[in-house]
């Protein structure tokens, strides 16, 4: 699927804040204008009218349609009966991706959000998006809602997995995942944000061998854990609830990725990417 962006007012986009009521009012403004026949309830319509508030309104920090249609192009030739995401924010890439893997033969969409309000508008969107047949959502830590998830039976093998959470949290929960086993030949890791604001612990991460990653997870083990330092104060500090997450694992340091950056841009213009990530084997 593709569907043409809202070209961005640059005065609109000078302050790029969320969680100030915009989520409340993007969610009114879909309600109100989305209109009630079958059709005008599409993904396409709704994905329209967000790009439309975030351009005329006030700015969305969602994936947009640019980089949007790197990712959907590959659940088109992966073909996820599966797909992973974590962070959702406003629905935007759970509605483009769902909407990907459904027309694709998927089954499943699972969206990890940490935060209920962001995860209630979501839902509310996915609906009128008609795609609450293949979406799930996951409320709270992600880390500790995989081991949950997993633990429950209702987290198997992953067959592709969008990460846009935060970002100190990429190679955590990928670790995780890893651990439990979910990460199998095949698997598709796209992540967002790898350029701007970056992530620079997530790259080293998926483009090291198994030897670098068994170094680096012994000097771990014999230094402790911490935030990267190499990660701007702005994105450590970007949700100032975030909680110390004792929700950990090593990892499987044995599993060999493929890994390469494709260049994008964010809505606003500013340059950025998705880092893909092909798991070659376990």
């Amino acid at each position: 699927m593709t569907h043409s962006p809202v070209s961005p007012d640059t005065a609109v986009y000078r302050a790029k804040e969320f969680n100030d009521g915009r989520e409340e009012q993007l969610l009114d403004y879909v309600q109100k204008t989305v209109g009630s026949s079958p059709s005008s309830r599409s993904p396409r319509q709704v994905l329209r009218l967000i790009d439309e508030y975030g351009a005329k309104h006030k700015y969305l920090m969602n994936v947009g349609s640019q980089k949007g249609n790197i990712v959907t192009s590959l659940i088109a030739q992966r073909k996820p009966g599966c797909m992973i995401e974590l962070g959702s924010y406003i629905g935007y890439s759970t509605i483009l991706f769902a909407d990907a893997v459904k027309s694709n033969g998927g089954k499943r969409y699972i969206s990890f959000e940490r935060d209920p309000k962001f995860a209630g508008v979501a839902r509310a969107l996915v609906e009128l998006a008609g795609l609450s047949d293949v979406v799930s959502f996951v409320v709270g830590s992600s880390s500790k809602n995989i081991f949950k998830e997993h633990a429950a039976g209702r987290l198997g093998t992953i067959d592709m997995m969008f990460l846009d959470h935060y970002k100190p949290a990429y190679v955590r929960d990928l670790k995780i995942c890893e651990s439990l086993g979910l990460i199998s030949k095949g698997t598709v890791l796209a992540a967002d944000n790898v350029i701007f604001p970056g992530n620079p612990s997530y790259l080293e991460y998926v483009r090291s061998s198994p030897q670098e990653k068994e170094r680096r997870l012994a000097e771990k083990d014999a230094n402790g854990s911490a935030v990267d330092p190499r990660f701007q104060q702005r994105t450590i500090n970007q949700y100032d609830d975030v909680e110390e997450d004792d929700a950990v694992a090593p990892g499987n340091p044995k599993i060999v990725y493929e890994s390469k950056l494709v260049h994008g841009s964010e809505p606003t213009g500013e340059p950025d990417g998705i880092e893909i990530t092909r798991c070659i084997s376990v």
